[in-house]
Order: C-alpha cells, then structure tokens, then sequence
C-alpha cells in the first residue's frame, strides 16, 4: 500500500511496524507476558473458558466457545481493567478500592484480579502506548494520520478497540481504523510458503526496513512513566 499503516503484536516483545510499499520502521517493547495471560494469578491462554469480555454493569462474563470460566485471557483483562477504571474501582494510579486491596476484585468465586495483576498490566500497556508514539515520531507522521492499524496476537475473539483505549493501551487517534487480525506470525508463514512471490516478498521487506532501538531512547523512558496511569 501507498498509505502508512501501523502493525502492533500484543504479546510478550510488542513487536509493531509502521509504514507502506516503499519505507518501513520497525521495533519491539519489553511489554512482559500480561497479555498473554503471563504472570497474572487467574491468568490463563486464549482457550476454552478463558473469560475474554467483561461487563460489570449487568455482572455478565464472556468466555471463549461460553464455556465455564477457567481463568482471564488478554481480551478480558483489558476489558476488566477499562470496566474498573470506569467504575472507579481502581484510581488513575491504578490502586484498588481499600475493600479489595488485600484480596483481590472477585470476578468468580475462584477467578480474582490482584494489585499485583494490576502493576503487571500498567507496566505491560505502558510499554506497548509509548512505543507506539515513539516509532510513529521517528516515521514522521501523527497517529491519526496512519489509514489501517493491524492488530495481532491471541485476540481472535473480539476485542473491544473503544475498552483498549479506555484503559490506555492503545492511543484513542486508533479508534475506528484498527482491525484485529489473529496469528499473524502463522498467517506470514503461510504465505510465504505458499504463495510464489512469497520470498520476493519477503526480501523486499527486508530492503526497505530499518529498526528503531528503544533501549537508550529518552523519548520512550519518558512516556513509559507518563502512561503508567490509566
């Protein structure tokens, strides 16, 4: 495509790309296993009963294929953390009302979300909202100048994009040009095994690809404290 688009993988590296046919800027954030269900106490992959939609309102879980709820994927942390902060359950520092400070804020009598599942969050969605800007300052462009923002990891079953900026994951310029798009390293193989230009293709990425380094970058140490709060 002649139009700049943003590419973002919502997992463990946060790895995200930005650019067209001709130029393209690449990089990846520490963001941590949070999204993927890592290092959060009820967290649990995307598969069957997985709790992937929240709504605190009428008190109704989604979960993947409605099976009984095992534990929180991506999805629904997300989705629960927008719905907290909403209902001012947590603070825009994140801290949880005094009443669910020690234990946890009960989604099920045996799936909690904890402090500390909170903090994993913060760090996680910090991270991925700084790179973001970061990669998108270096490209030149303002985020809502970007046409298409292409959305992977293990967020097949509906994510809310509205509840993913709410909570500060992703900047409101993405609302209503994003679009989730599943396994896309699965998809990329595919392809590339299977359609005959696939190693042109491939090649072409290569040449007209360079990488932004975020370690030393005094621009993302910035954001990534500022964005910590929800």
């Amino acid at each position: 495509s002649d139009k700049v688009n943003m590419f973002i993988d919502l997992g463990t590296n946060g790895e995200m790309a930005i650019g067209n046919s001709k130029k393209i800027m690449v990089t990846s954030t520490a963001a941590g296993p949070a999204f993927e269900g890592g290092r959060i106490s009820c967290g649990t992959g995307s598969v069957d009963g997985a709790v992937c939609g929240v709504d605190l309102k009428s008190g109704k879980l989604k979960t993947i294929n409605d099976k009984p709820p095992v534990g929180i994927c991506g999805t629904g942390i997300i989705e629960l953390l927008s719905e907290m902060k909403d209902k001012h359950i947590i603070d825009e520092t994140g801290l949880l009302l005094d009443k669910y400070f020690d234990k946890g804020y009960p989604l099920t009598d045996k799936i909690t979300f904890t402090q500390n599942d909170i903090r994993q969050v913060q760090m996680a969605k910090s991270a991925i909202k700084a790179g973001i800007e970061v990669l998108a300052k270096s490209y030149g462009i303002n985020l809502c100048d970007i046409d298409t923002v292409y959305l992977a990891g293990g967020f097949g079953y509906g994510l809310s994009v509205e509840k993913a900026c709410n909570m500060g994951i992703l900047p409101s310029a993405f609302l209503g040009k994003t679009k989730t798009i599943g396994n896309s390293s699965l998809g990329g193989c595919v392809k590339y095994v299977c359609q005959n230009d696939g190693k042109q293709r491939i090649e072409h990425i290569k040449n007209i690809a360079s990488e932004i380094s975020l370690g030393n970058n005094e621009l993302f140490e910035k954001l990534y404290i500022e964005y910590m709060n929800f």
